[in-house]
């Protein structure tokens, strides 16, 4: 009885690692993989039985990483294309988790002091614990493994020692047996450094991974505002096609004072259309109309808080990039450059220098202005001096990360300067 059920543990053991590795490593993908993978068993078990019968129990173990761990692992790399870091690492963690079964047979050992009950309860235990570890830990580690080199390495860290120490102290020789304190002791302790490694990359692993996410939401959030400005200066734009097109109304208007010789209410009214204009009308600072909608905003807004706002640019009207991506460059730079030149006490210093210009391959933006009062810097980027500000800064800062360009700000005897260099591309050049 106990050599059927020994047999029976034989191949029930095979299918559970073989199973667990192909879980871990992602699954297979269709039904040819699957019978690909059954032919394996198939053959492992047969080499198995081979070795068996012509070398013993205790030979055949000696031999398991050969005849049964590496072709599986070709078969992950080679049939199934999973990358070999993966492939090594799954079948690291099933052998570890072969460990579970075992140790439950252990315990029927301890309690009945049969071997009949260490072969029964390790049979028992494998398909629950199969199950139990495919439904709730395949999952997590195939994520785990594949998130980043760094939680692959760690990740597959203690699985690797497991393996080493397991066949060089039980399999190879009974190192673990002799009671040498030093070898008892030593994967415990293995044990808890990878587990107190792995929690710190872990944590390390999570906070990168929301920042990412809180950037990437403020960055949507930044290209949502931003394309709700170029609505409303576009909205602009039409009001000044409407306002040209009202202007033969203006010019009858004007006629009638003229004919009537009331050449004051015509002036006034000249001067009041004139104002009228000016009010609606971009400046036309370059081709780009996005540019020409963005820079005369802030001219209008900078005027409004005392400020000049010196502007040049020489943009084209088609660029690599999207509108609203360039609103919020130079939206989020000027509103920064603008506030800050505000609070300036001399009001002769009050400049805002925007300077706008492609060479050769490259989108160059210069943004200047005057600031008082101190300026930290943290990481080469200013901290924001005001409650829930910031985000601008940032936002500049991504945009320019997701187009592979640079960005740079300095705060230097009294001036504050944002630097941008984004590729364009061979098809704009100056």
């Amino acid at each position: 009885m106990e050599v059927i059920l020994g047999a029976i543990n034989y191949a029930f053991v095979l299918l559970y690692g073989v199973l667990l590795t192909v879980n871990f490593a992602g699954g297979c993908s269709s039904k040819k993989e699957w019978r690909k993978l059954a032919a394996l068993c198939v053959a492992i078990l047969m080499v198995q039985l081979i070795c068996y019968a012509f070398w013993g129990l205790a030979n055949t173990k000696k031999l398991y990483p050969l005849i049964s761990h590496l072709p599986l692992f070709l078969l992950l790399v080679f049939v199934l294309k999973k990358p070999w870091g993966v492939a090594l690492v799954s079948v690291l963690t099933a052998y570890f988790c072969c460990q579970l079964p075992r140790w439950i047979g252990t315990i029927a050992l301890y309690l009945f002091g049969t071997t009949l009950a260490y072969q029964a309860c390790y049979l028992l235990s494998i398909i629950p614990l199969y199950f139990f570890l495919h439904r709730y830990f395949a999952m997590s580690a195939y994520r785990a493994m594949t998130y980043s080199k760094k939680s692959l390495l760690l990740f597959g860290g203690l699985p690797l020692f497991y393996y080493l120490f397991d066949y060089a102290t039980t399999v190879y020789t009974d190192a673990l047996y002799t009671g040498i304190r030093m070898i008892s002791e030593f994967l415990p302790t293995v044990m808890a450094l990878f587990y107190v490694a792995f929690v710190a990359v872990y944590h390390e692993e999570m906070q990168r991974r929301n920042q990412l996410e809180m950037d990437n939401a403020m960055l949507a959030g930044q290209s949502e505002q931003a394309k709700n400005k170029i609505l409303a200066l576009q909205q602009v734009e039409r009001q000044t096609a409407i306002y040209r097109h009202d202007m033969r109304h203006h010019l009858a208007l004007l006629g009638g004072y003229l004919s009537a010789g009331e050449l004051s209410k015509a002036n006034e009214y000249i001067q009041q259309t004139q104002a009228d204009i000016d009010k609606i009308v971009p400046t036309q600072y370059c081709e780009n109309n996005a540019v020409n909608l963005i820079l005369s905003s802030f001219d209008a807004k900078a005027k409004q808080h005392g400020v000049t706002l010196s502007a040049k640019a020489n943009i084209p009207a088609a660029l690599p990039l999207l509108d609203t991506e360039l609103c919020a460059l130079l939206s989020n730079g000027l509103e920064n450059a603008v506030f800050a030149a505000a609070q300036v006490s001399e009001t002769e210093n009050k400049t805002v220098r925007v300077n706008c210009q492609p060479h050769k391959d490259k989108l160059l933006i210069y943004i200047s202005n005057p600031y008082s009062g101190t300026i930290t810097m943290r990481d080469g980027l200013p901290e924001a001096a005001r409650e829930k500000h910031g985000f601008g800064v940032k936002s500049i800062q991504l945009i320019v990360e997701k187009h592979a360009g640079y960005c740079s700000f300095e705060a230097k005897d009294g001036f504050f300067t944002l630097k941008v260099m984004l590729p364009l591309g061979e098809s704009v050049k100056q």
